[in-house]
C-alpha cells in the first residue's frame, strides 16, 4: 500500500501539549478555549466512522466555520480561521474501508485524524472499535494502512497499555510499520479507570521501543498547572503530552502563567459557547464537569443545574448579555427569520426549546396560545401533522386525533407543520418526540404571526 508522506509526518505531533479528546465536552467552544489559553493540538470528541459519512458538509458563513450535519445535529463544527492546522479529528472505527472513507470526506478540513484505540467504555467495545482493537493486530493494520494510504492530513491512534507490558510494545511496533505519524499512550489498562494509576513506567518501554513521536496521556490525577504538564512529559520520555479530565475542569492548565478560579474558567468557556452556538446539552455538561462539587454549595451551581437551555446557564453566570449580543449578530447576518417555500407555501421559522421549558409551562405552552389566539380571532383551530417519512413509530401512540405521526428516515425525529390562519408553519429543527414537535411548529407560527408576546418568559433557543 503507497504510504502518504503527508499521513506519516510526524513533526507535526513533536514537542506538543494537547487537549485529548473528551466525548460530549471536546467540541469547538472548550478546543478553542484550550487553544487561546495556549494548547499546540486539540483533539474533537470522538466521532463513530458511520455518522460522519451519513453527515452533510455545510461551509457556515454565519459562523465562519465548517459544519458537519445529520439534519439539524452539528456532528462536526471546525472553526474556520481559530483551529485551522491545530484540530485533530478522532473516529471510533472497525474497518479501514470506512477510516479511508472518512479521510477522503474530510480532506483537509481537519489537521490529522487519530483512531480510538484504547476506549474502554461498552459502546465501543461492543462496536468492534475503541479498546476492542488492542489485541486485534491485523485489524488493527488494516484500519491503519489504509487510512495511511488515504488521508491528506497527519495520521495517529491512541491506544491503553495491554496487561501484559511485552504486548503493548509488540503492539506498538506494529502501529509504527503501518506508517503514522505519532501514537498516544493511556498509561491505564482497559479495565483500569481514573482511580488507578497510571503506568509511567510502561509509557517510557514504549517511547524507548519505537521511533515516532509518543503522546504520553493519562496523568490528569496528578497534573493541575501547566508545569505539571511539562513534568508528566519529562517523566514518561515522551515527545508530547495530551490531557483530558484536568483539562476538562480547568482549561488554563494550559497557561503558562497559571491556572484561572471556576468563575472565570466558566464564563471564558461561556462566551466561547456563545460565539460557536454551541447547544444547549453539551454547553451544560462542560459547565457541570468545571463546577466539581460547587454545583450544590454555590448557587450559580445549583441554577446551572436547574437551567433548561444556554440563555439560563448564562444568566446564572451574568452572561445574559454576551449571549444575546452574539444571538442578535447571528440573526443579523442570517437576514430575515422567517422563510417561505414558495413552491409549497410553507413558511419555516427554525427554533427550538428545551422540555424543561414546556414541563413548566402548565396550561401556557406555544400550543396552548395558538389555540387561545384561534379562539379570539374565531378561525379554524390549528391542525397539525408530523412529517417527512413514512416510518411509523407505534410506541409513541397519538395524542392528537387530527395529527399524523411520522418520523425523519435520517435521525428518526420528528418536524410538525401547523396549519393555521391558512398558513402552514414549520421549524426544522427535529425533535425527540411527536408532542414535542407540535409544540416547536406553534412556536413558529406564533413568531411568524408576530404573536410571541402571547408567551410568557423565553421559548427560543435559537439554533441556525
Amino acid at each position: 500500500i503507497r504510504m502518504s508522506s503527508m499521513a506519516s509526518d510526524s513533526s507535526f505531533y513533536t514537542g506538543k501539549i494537547c487537549l485529548a479528546p473528551m466525548v460530549r465536552a471536546g467540541r469547538t467552544p472548550l478546543r478553542v478555549l484550550s487553544l487561546d489559553y495556549g494548547a499546540d493540538l486539540v483533539y474533537t470528541e470522538e466521532i463513530v466512522d458511520q455518522k460522519l459519512l451519513s453527515a452533510t458538509r455545510k461551509e457556515n458563513h454565519i459562523l465562519g466555520t465548517i459544519d458537519y450535519c445529520i439534519e439539524d445535529d452539528v456532528v462536526l463544527r471546525i472553526a474556520n480561521e481559530r483551529e485551522r492546522g491545530k484540530v485533530v479529528l478522532q473516529i471510533g472505527t472497525n474497518n479501514g474501508e470506512s477510516a479511508a472513507r472518512v479521510a477522503a470526506m474530510v480532506g483537509t478540513d481537519v489537521a490529522a485524524i487519530d483512531i480510538n484505540m484504547g476506549c474502554p467504555k461498552s459502546f465501543s467495545i461492543q462496536g468492534g472499535m475503541g479498546a476492542a482493537l488492542l489485541t486485534k493486530t491485523e485489524k488493527v493494520k488494516e484500519i491503519l494502512s489504509s487510512l495511511v494510504a488515504t488521508s491528506q492530513v497527519p495520521v495517529s491512534c491512541k491506544i491503553r497499555v495491554l496487561d501484559d507490558p511485552s504486548s503493548t510494545l509488540a503492539l506498538a511496533r506494529v502501529i509504527e510499520r503501518s506508517g503514522v505519524a505519532a501514537m498516544g499512550v493511556h498509561g491505564r489498562r482497559r479495565e483500569e479507570r481514573p482511580g488507578d494509576s497510571n503506568r509511567e513506567e510502561e509509557i517510557r518501554e514504549v517511547v524507548r521501543a519505537v521511533g515516532i513521536p509518543v503522546i504520553a496521556n493519562g496523568g490528569s490525577t496528578e497534573m493541575e498547572t501547566h508545569d505539571e504538564l511539562l513534568a508528566f512529559r519529562e517523566r514518561t520520555g515522551a515527545s508530547s503530552v495530551m490531557v483530558a479530565r484536568a483539562a476538562l475542569s480547568n482549561p488554563s492548565i494550559f497557561r503558562k502563567e497559571g491556572i484561572f478560579p471556576m468563575e472565570t474558567e466558566i464564563r471564558n468557556f461561556l462566551e466561547r459557547a456563545c460565539e460557536w452556538d454551541e447547544n444547549y446539552t453539551m454547553t451544560k455538561y462542560v459547565v457541570q464537569r468545571m463546577l466539581g462539587g460547587e454545583q450544590e454549595h454555590d448557587p450559580r451551581g445549583r441554577a446551572t443545574v436547574q437551567a433548561g437551555s444556554v440563555v439560563e446557564i448564562c444568566r446564572a453566570w451574568s452572561m445574559e448579555d454576551k449571549y444575546e449580543e452574539c444571538r442578535a449578530n447571528r440573526q443579523s447576518k442570517k437576514g430575515n427569520r422567517v422563510v417561505k417555500d414558495e413552491k409549497t407555501g410553507v413558511e419555516y421559522v427554525d427554533v427550538t426549546f428545551p422540555l424543561k421549558r414546556l414541563r413548566a409551562a402548565h396550561s401556557n405552552s406555544p400550543r396552548c396560545a395558538l389555540f387561545k389566539l384561534c379562539e379570539e380571532k374565531k378561525t379554524d383551530k390549528p391542525i397539525y401533522d408530523c412529517v417527512c417519512s413514512s416510518l411509523i413509530d407505534s410506541s409513541l401512540g397519538s395524542c392528537y386525533p387530527d395529527s399524523i405521526e411520522r418520523q425523519r428516515d435520517s435521525d428518526r425525529r420528528y418536524e410538525a407543520e401547523v396549519r393555521v390562519f391558512n398558513r402552514r408553519f414549520l421549524s426544522r429543527i427535529g425533535q425527540t418526540n411527536k408532542k414535542m414537535a407540535e409544540q416547536v411548529a406553534a412556536l413558529a407560527a406564533l413568531i411568524a404571526l408576530n404573536e410571541r408576546g402571547r408567551l410568557d418568559g423565553e421559548w427560543e433557543e435559537l439554533c441556525e
